[in-house]
């Protein structure tokens, strides 16, 4: 535990939590709520097909993009400093939005409130970090990662009736005052805190993942309505992934990188963000389609089918605080096991809905998956916040936040690609209507009807839902890979553990007990060591995290306290 979060009282963190939660529901409940929307913008503004898929990739790639330079710039500039700006970055670029004219206008629009996103959400889990003891950690993670998960599964309710009453421009206007809040709030009382003085920052890094993630993602958002040889989707997804592997070399040779070779290098990280990332790429990819299938094929509005959702978003609020919790008390492997299993459960069982399943059985299954996440999700987190040094915690937010997003981005633009490609080959296959092919991919199953009559409405369901089959058996291949490898490093030696921080950077030496010799100085190259904690899958965590048993701890912070400390 640090300086800053030994001296922080009540009111401090009191005003954290609600600073970094409105912070992060804000930017959440933006990857989803925009969606709902797309109709009545491409209506207003006479967007194309490409523009209104860039109107929601815009926020998303930006997001993924520049979340390591955030979390790197904090570190650097100041954590607190660095939040306000996110937030006045954002609601900037949310009030753009809310006055865009023109389809080019929204997507740079759209574009600036991912870059507010990507300072935020690093730097409300290093503001957190700083002012609850790592002890406490688990717990405002759980309450942190259930906020995330609230935004993402509200956000096509909150749209619903935004654009219901109010018209899409309401969609982005009601970010403003939320961002407004938590700046005040963080004004008010978050303290001021940054890591080592002089850090450089990796432009080059910066650049190269930001510019692979656009590529990656417009090959595959291009694969939708063109063929998989299409000459440019090629050339998209092999530049993109050219750049990203130029990125990850880059890496290795950064005097200053963005993500540190020394963390990983540790394995419980590796496996951490691995786990985070495939996790990531189902839960988004799920939203997305299964948002679809209420509205394409069951016929709901987007207001109703924001209710339906609601078992996702309930669980997800009220498991997650109770996983970090549990990971304390009886350790995070079992946990994190559990929740990637019944993930694959939930996933597996979405593979047998069809246009009779009741809403019984669907509301558990979205239960089931809330649950899996919520236990999933913030132990993953929670692993690599505690093996990572105090004085870059913003990096290791960042790190975290990253993975998220990343494995978010590919899972909503792979899942989407090819479930749009298999429903619109099935249907042409099945139908010769090729004509209506870019409807059914897109689930339009009322304009089909429209055009086409009854019969083909119904062959254009069965094959949205055979290509929403395929992509869901993809995302449990996806929640099945991170169990195997969660699963591999937990019965390795060393095992799980929230025992922190392992990775690079000085460690400060404990003060000896009574009656003990002094305590060997670390090396400064070497990991510093956090307390032992034993190996197997279903030991206790032991005294908690950072707890007054650890042989050692990660340096202090410079701390620059300006007012609101009680």
């Amino acid at each position: 535990m640090g300086a800053l979060a030994q001296g922080a009282g009540r009111r401090v963190r009191v005003l954290t939590l609600a600073a970094a939660c409105l912070a992060l529901f804000a930017i959440f409940l933006d990857n989803t709520i925009v969606n709902v929307a797309v109709p009545a913008i491409q209506q207003d503004l006479g967007s194309a097909p490409g523009q209104l898929e860039w109107v929601v990739n815009a926020y998303v790639v930006a997001f993924a993009g520049l979340v390591l330079l955030g979390g790197k710039l904090g570190d650097r500039f100041g954590r607190r400093r660095m939040f306000v700006a996110g937030l006045l970055l954002f609601a900037a670029g949310s009030a753009a939005g809310g006055l865009s004219a023109s389809s080019a206008m929204l997507i740079g629009a759209r574009a600036v409130q991912g870059t507010g996103a990507a300072l935020l959400a690093p730097l409300s889990l290093s503001l957190l970090a700083q002012v609850f003891d790592r002890r406490e950690l688990p717990l405002v993670i759980g309450v942190w990662t259930g906020v995330s998960g609230l935004g993402l599964a509200i956000g096509p309710l909150a749209g619903g009736l935004l654009v219901e009453h109010f018209g899409w421009h309401a969609v982005f206007w009601v970010n403003v005052p939320i961002a407004a809040l938590a700046a005040v709030l963080t004004l008010a009382g978050v303290p001021e805190s940054a890591g080592t003085a002089g850090t450089k920052i990796d432009v080059p890094g910066a650049i190269l993942v930001t510019a692979g993630l656009v590529l990656t993602v417009a090959g595959f958002a291009r694969a939708v309505s063109h063929p998989w040889t299409d000459p440019w989707t090629l050339a998209l997804l092999a530049a993109g992934a050219v750049l990203l592997a130029a990125f990850a070399l880059q890496q290795l040779r950064a005097a200053s990188p963005l993500i540190p070779v020394s963390w990983l290098r540790d394995r419980q990280v590796l496996v951490s963000v691995t786990t985070l990332l495939l996790a990531s790429f189902a839960l988004f990819g799920a939203i997305f389609l299964v948002s679809l299938y209420l509205q394409d094929v069951r016929g709901y509005t987007a207001v109703q089918a924001g209710v339906r959702m609601l078992p996702l978003t309930l669980t997800t609020l009220v498991v997650a605080p109770l996983a970090g919790k549990a990971a304390v008390r009886r350790g995070p492997a079992g946990v994190l096991l559990a929740g990637l299993a019944l993930t694959g459960a939930a996933t597996i069982s979405l593979t047998r809905l069809g246009t009779a399943s009741g809403y019984g059985w669907f509301g558990a299954r979205l239960a089931l998956l809330g649950i899996g996440l919520a236990l999933a999700l913030p132990t993953v987190v929670t692993l690599i916040i505690n093996r990572v040094p105090a004085d870059r915690a913003g990096v290791g937010s960042g790190l975290a936040t990253m993975s998220r997003q990343f494995g978010g981005a590919l899972g909503l633009a792979v899942l989407a690609s090819l479930g749009s490609r298999v429903a619109g080959d099935y249907f042409t296959h099945r139908t010769g209507l090729t004509a209506l092919r870019g409807l059914v991919a897109g689930g339009q199953i009322s304009d089909v009807r429209r055009l086409a009559g009854a019969h083909a409405a119904d062959l254009a369901t069965q094959s949205f839902l055979h290509g929403f089959t395929v992509a869901m058996w993809i995302a449990t291949a996806a929640v099945g890979t991170a169990l195997v490898i969660a699963l591999v490093l937990a019965r390795a030696g060393g095992g799980l553990t929230v025992a922190g921080p392992a990775t690079g950077g000085r460690s400060v030496p404990a003060a000896p007990s009574p009656g003990t010799g002094p305590v060997p100085q670390q090396d400064p190259g070497a990991p510093a060591p956090g307390p032992r904690i034993p190996a197997a899958l279903s030991d206790r965590a032991g005294p908690g995290i950072g707890s007054a048993s650890a042989t050692s701890r990660p340096a202090m912070d410079r701390v620059a306290r300006r007012g609101g400390a009680s």
